[in-house]
């Protein structure tokens, strides 16, 4: 037996076992751009999903004169399924007490519901608070909501 007999085969089997680890280590890079692209695109939906269907939440310029701010809102459903529920984070830098009025509108500025908050806020308070509309109010998008 000849040395080359010997030695061609395991050279042989070297360079396939780099080119089957190059070739590996490509496809897990690739993996890893098609997954990371793949989770983008469905961050970007959601996000453009959530920008589509948010609901517009306007304070007052009274309001905003006696210390209270808008945080966060969301829309919930009542236990019949009607989204007609107002969740805010409203912040105080004064004290506040007395009622809030919340007026929902539509894309066309039709009056659609009412909804009375009573609030007794201390200085420098923030908190999440509800806001119950009519069963019949639907807050749906392209729909805004006027506190006064």
């Amino acid at each position: 037996m000849k040395a080359t007999d010997i030695l061609f085969p395991a050279l042989l089997l070297c360079g396939c076992s780099r080119v089957s680890e190059g070739t590996r280590n490509a496809l897990n890079k690739g993996g890893e751009f098609a997954g990371s692209a793949a989770t983008e695109v469905v961050e970007g939906v959601t996000s453009g999903v959530e920008k589509t269907w948010s609901l517009r939440v306007e304070l007052s310029d009274e309001l905003k004169h006696k210390g209270l701010a808008i945080g966060r809102t969301q829309v919930e459903s009542d236990s019949l399924g009607f989204d007609n529920k107002l969740i805010i984070y409203l912040s105080s830098e004064q004290a506040f007490t007395g009622e809030l009025h919340a007026i929902a509108v539509d894309a066309d500025g039709v009056e659609m519901g009412r909804a009375t908050l009573s609030l007794d806020l201390a200085v420098g308070s923030a908190d999440y608070h509800t806001v119950l509309f009519q069963s019949r109010t639907d807050l749906e998008r392209k729909c805004r909501v006027e506190i006064r």
